[in-house]
């Protein structure tokens, strides 16, 4: 309904109060008593006075009158602030969907590119990482708020509980031996904030050179990674999956690291089970490997 229309059935209020006045005003004098919301006070025109009794009537007749225009008055008031009130959208949520709050940050559902059923992205080292995400309207997760996403509200070794179960996590692959050599042919221009599958990238290096696409089927061949979500026990209460296993994180070291080390390497990778407070410390800001990935993380209601 309309304010008008509010206003309308507050004015009816006052107006089924006036009829019951008019009767005490045709023993006064004339007063209309019309549908158009308008009233002839006695006295209006030059008429004055009449007798004692009939002064007391007009004195009682102005008092209801003020009375019901001052309800009036509420009425409208209390629709006005009512419509307001329903007007208001509602609060958004402060994560998007794809993403779920933990303590004080967004984080991503799923590693990079943060879809269920596609194979985590690798070979982005720390700077080219943080570029994905930002291109998205969010940021590298800092290595607490990735722990806090990892180990949950009981603070656990692994996201499901204190004791590792082999496979849970994809975690328990056997290591296949790598060629750095070949890895070394990995072209730099390749890792970059429009890639949104594994296979999008591999083709893009594919493309570069013979050394690069020589890289690329390395890479293939090397990696182990299972399709986002494809292990429902990884996780905890949180929501966040495969934070253990699968492929390793980068995170930007809360404490701001050193000159060139500014990250933190998260969560190990398919061959090799750590529990969330692990640490890896040694690779500098432009490393990159076949086993390392990441998510991304952002504040609540917006970047």
């Amino acid at each position: 309904m309309s304010r008008a229309g509010h206003r309308r059935c507050g004015a009816g209020h006052w107006l089924s109060r006036l009829a019951g006045l008019c009767a005490l005003a045709a023993s006064v004098s004339s007063v209309s008593c019309s549908g158009d919301d308008t009233v002839a006070t006695p006295g209006e025109g030059g008429g004055s006075g009449g007798s004692p009794d009939a002064a007391a009537d007009h004195q009682t007749l102005e008092a209801g009158l003020s009375d019901a225009v001052e309800d009036s008055k509420v009425a409208d008031t209390s629709s006005e602030v009512s419509q307001d009130a329903s007007d208001e959208p509602e609060a958004s949520a402060p994560c998007p969907d794809d993403m779920v709050l933990v303590g004080a940050a967004c984080v991503d559902l799923y590693e990079a590119p943060n879809h269920a059923g596609e194979l985590p992205l690798v070979m982005y080292d720390l700077v080219e990482a943080d570029a994905w995400c930002t291109a998205r309207g969010k940021r590298l997760c800092y290595d607490d708020e990735w722990q806090s996403a990892c180990e949950g509200p009981d603070a656990w070794a692994y996201p499901y509980g204190d004791v590792h179960q082999p496979g849970t996590c994809n975690d328990d692959k056997t290591w296949l031996t790598y060629n750095q050599t070949l890895l070394n042919g990995w072209p730099n221009n390749v890792s970059t904030p429009d890639v949104e599958s594994l296979g999008q990238l591999l083709d893009a290096a594919r493309a570069v050179s013979t050394a690069a696409a020589a890289a690329a089927d390395h890479v293939e061949w090397l990696y182990q990674a299972d399709p986002s979500g494809a292990n429902p026990g990884c996780t905890n209460s949180d929501g966040a999956f495969d934070l253990c296993g699968n492929v390793e994180e980068w995170t930007l070291r809360r404490d701001g690291g050193t000159t060139d080390f500014h990250g933190n390497l998260k969560g190990r990778y398919w061959a090799e089970s750590r529990t969330c407070q692990s640490n890896v410390l040694v690779h500098g800001d432009y490393f990159q490997f076949y086993e390392i990935g990441f998510r991304c993380c952002r504040d609540p209601g917006g970047p």
